[in-house]
């Protein structure tokens, strides 16, 4: 008995000295487990105040009380994202550094003949938290009071009727696109530098409906200072029950503005699981869809997330490619 004894002690020593020749293994397992030991960047794409900031600010108090760690917002917006974007695709490869992506991560690379980045090898996705559909919202006065009639409208005033979006090649400016296609009509496309002005204009009057995200145009919707004629998502919508789906009107057109959470690639696979972990913890807390109701939230794997964003830049390609949308 005393032999076996000291076998097993003499064996586990061979063990513990292997493991402390190892430091690769062993540092990496010690970094996941200690994550986060400092504070947390989340890079934001866009100005301050819109829905992506919002959630950013969100999900960042929750980490905070949950980790004990800060978790700062920094606001990089311009260049439709490309600029936080880049950030991001330099910053060091520890789960320190994040950013929320959405839709012109995928549909960038399409419209750009050079990119300061590759999409799919030069980050590592980490979950989806929220989606949003699109909304057709028209000024008050506009004489379509919805879908169907503002498709027999177009028809009978071919290529007079203008919209606004978020910026060519955003998701708002796409759905609209698709469902002119869709739909067999032709409407004019006028450019914002975001979907903010191009809402003001439709409220003023100066054009007659622009394409917004539900969170874009929450308080104005609320307010009855725009009117919708109706909305891309696949069912009615939870905090919009009252307006019909597109497909309900007779156009298939299901979109949506996605929300994700992306770090650098080579993070490593320990911290990618404890941030996925954490977000689903996020935004299946109770009451948490209160604060963010123009929201739709959802988590996912990070394969999820990869596999989403694969699809969706095949989807865009070849629409972008036919309309000819070309930013530099």
């Amino acid at each position: 008995m005393a032999v076996n004894l000291k076998r097993r002690a003499f064996f586990m020593s061979i063990v513990m000295t292997m493991g402390l020749c190892m430091p690769g293994v062993s540092f990496a397992q010690t970094a996941a487990d200690k994550y986060p030991e400092k504070p947390i960047k989340i890079i934001v794409p866009f100005a301050a105040g819109g829905p992506v900031d919002t959630l950013a600010r969100v999900i960042g108090q929750k980490m905070q009380e949950h980790w004990g760690q800060p978790v700062l917002i920094e606001l990089r917006p311009g260049a439709s994202t490309l600029i936080g974007t880049t950030a991001l695709a330099r910053s060091q490869a520890d789960g320190y550094t994040l950013i929320i992506s959405v839709s012109n991560h995928t549909t960038n690379p399409a419209m750009h003949s050079k990119m300061p980045y590759d999409t799919l090898k030069d980050f590592q996705p980490v979950g989806l938290m929220a989606r949003t559909p699109i909304v057709a919202y028209a000024n008050p006065g506009f004489e379509a009071n919805n879908l169907t009639e503002l498709v027999a409208l177009a028809k009978r005033q071919p290529n007079v009727i203008s919209f606004g979006s978020a910026g060519t090649g955003s998701m708002t400016h796409l759905t609209a696109e698709l469902l002119k296609q869709k739909a067999g009509i032709d409407m004019q496309h006028v450019v914002y530098k975001g979907g903010t002005p191009a809402l003001m204009d439709t409220i003023a009057g100066h054009i007659p409906m622009t394409f917004a995200t539900v969170g874009q145009a929450w308080e104005q919707y609320k307010g009855k200072k725009v009117k919708p004629l109706g909305i891309s998502s696949e069912k009615r919508y939870r905090s919009m029950p009252d307006i019909p789906t597109f497909k309900e009107q007779g156009v298939d057109v299901v979109t949506t503005e996605w929300l994700g959470l992306l770090a650098p690639a080579g993070t490593p696979p320990g911290i990618v699981a404890k941030l996925n972990a954490e977000i689903r913890r996020i935004v299946a807390l109770p009451g948490l869809g209160d604060r963010l109701s123009a929201m739709e939230l959802v988590s996912s794997t990070p394969q999820e997330l990869d596999a989403f964003i694969r699809s969706e830049m095949d989807r865009w390609a070849p629409l972008i490619r036919q309309l000819g949308i070309k930013v530099n």
